[in-house]
Parts: C-alpha cells; structure tokens; sequence
C-alpha cells in the first residue's frame, strides 16, 4: 500500500524516475530497485526521497534506508504520512525507538487505533510489555473492531504475566473478528493447551488447515496428537514439522518420545542426537511479524 501511495505522489511531482523506483518496490523487484538507486537526483524531493527508503529497505540496506526517509521527513517536516512512512520503515528494520519517536510526533497531529497499535509493537519488540499494553488497550478504546490490538493484548497477557486465561478471552475476542485468521488460531490454540482444554486440538487442526506452511503449527498439532495419545498422527504432524524447519530442536524432541512409544529405537536415538545438536538454536513461538524485529543495542525511549 504505502509503494502505491508513493507511486502516486511521484506522479504527481512529475518525476519519471520516482514513478519507476515505486514501481520497481511494488513489484518487488530488486534488480529494478538497485539500478534505479544507483542515480539517485540531485535535490530529490521528499516523495522520491520516501520511495528510495522502501527501496533500499527491500535491498536490506536499511541504514541508507532510514537516512532517506529522515531526509524526506526534514524536507517536510509536519507531513503526517511521511511521519507514519517512517515510523513503519523503523519499525521494520528493526529500529523501535525510532519508530516510537516519529509515531509520537503523528499522533500529535492526528490519531487513530492502528496508530496506537503500532506504537504498541514497537514497545512490544523491546520487550516494554507494560507499556505496549497500555498502547494496544488504547487502540481497542479507540476502535472495538481492531483485532489485531486485542490478538496483542492476549500475547501480552502470555509473556508479561503469564495469565493463559486472560489471553485466552482476548484471543477468542480477536478470533470473533478475524474467524479464519491462522495465526490467531494456532496462538489460541496453545494458550488452550497449557490450560488443559480439549478444545486445543481442534483448534490447532483449524490452524493447520489454514495454513498448512507455518511449522510452528504442525509442531503444536503434534504435540498435543501426542498428549492424546495418538502416536501415529503425532508422529506425522513432527515430522513434517521438522521437514519445514530443520532446525526445531523441541521437534525433535517428542520426535524422540513418538518414536520410543512406536517401537523405534534406531529413530529416538536419532531425533534426539538432532535435538541436542539444535536446542541451543531453537527460540520461543514468536507472536510476531518476522519481518518486525529488535536491534541489540536498541533501547527503550524513556
């Protein structure tokens, strides 16, 4: 969406060469991205500015990324889209305080629920747990319909306070807006599975029908097929985990215990070989946008 907008706003300054680097980010094309970045004009505007940063962002060259969207962002200063470009662009590189501080400065001008919910994120990928709640509930006041805030608010429910209940409603809240959401429904389903609820399998099975790509899913479906007691499908469900995911270490471990449970022992000896050399890689289900993540120096604005 924000490639199309700028695709416009190149249009309408008459810049051909902005019009051609929008619509190289919008078809994702980085060979296109990179020539065109190679002729950057002299005295671009902040439009052609804001499209370079989507473009070298997609290059992964996000320090050049950030620097062309601040440069865009001084030309015009008390734009709120490109405040609301930049605080996306930090967010997605990886740069949260950032993105927090140009959030801020737009919701001075003008708020909204998805603006709430992104500051939120961003609070939340530096771990500031209560003050990312604080944003989500915000968002939810501010609009009833905005599952994703309240999805957040059940994840922040898990990690912050470890209250599986309070999750689960705030999950079942967002899943009534958004039925058929995948991620909604494997989280759903592992917060009914460390609370012991029945319902957690066909929960997962939804999940994994719907999008029968994320391993995660496969894993938990296994996982809970195995609690069940059904080794056959819980052997089915890890395997095809670990096929996805090579490296899923606690995949390998009820690999290891299906396997005993079947009568193998050559392949036990042989998930769990793969479980002691993974686990030390293997991390946490992460609630989160992979391409939303955290820099290690960064820290939280106070």
């Amino acid at each position: 969406m924000i490639a199309a907008l700028l695709l416009l706003a190149s249009a309408a300054t008459g810049e051909s060469g902005g019009q051609r680097l929008s619509q190289c980010v919008t078809e994702r094309d980085k060979q296109c991205v990179a020539r065109e970045l190679k002729a950057i004009p002299p005295n671009a505007s902040p439009e052609y500015l804001a499209a370079a940063a989507e473009g070298y962002l997609l290059l992964g060259r996000n320090k050049e990324a950030i620097a062309s969207i601040g440069a865009a962002v001084r030309n015009k200063p008390a734009d709120y889209s490109l405040l609301i470009q930049q605080g996306s662009l930090c967010q997605r590189a990886g740069y949260q305080v950032e993105a927090i501080q140009s959030f801020l400065l737009a919701s001075k001008m003008r708020q909204s629920s998805g603006l709430f919910y992104q500051i939120g994120m961003s609070f939340f990928l530096l771990r500031e747990y209560e003050r990312a709640g604080r944003h989500f509930t915000h968002a939810v006041q501010l609009d009833s319909q905005n599952h994703k805030a309240e999805f957040m608010l059940g994840v922040v429910d898990v990690v912050k306070d470890h209250n599986d209940d309070g999750a689960r409603k705030h999950m079942e809240s967002a899943l009534a807006l958004d039925p058929g959401n995948p991620h909604y429904l494997l989280h759903y389903g592992i917060v009914l599975s460390e609370l012991g609820d029945p319902r957690a399998v066909s929960v997962l099975e939804k999940a994994v029908a719907a999008d029968p790509s994320n391993a995660l899913g496969h894993y938990n479906l296994g996982r809970m097929y195995r609690r069940a007691g059904d080794a056959t499908k819980a052997r089915q469900e890890l395997e095809t985990a670990v096929r996805m995911r090579p490296q899923l270490a606690r995949a390998y471990y009820q690999l290891a215990a299906v396997y005993r449970e079947l009568g193998d022992g050559e392949k036990a000896r042989r998930a769990t070989e793969q479980f002691t050399r993974f686990r030390d890689q293997d991390q946490d289900d992460d609630p989160v946008d992979n391409t939303q993540r955290m820099r290690p120096d960064d820290q939280a604005s106070k």
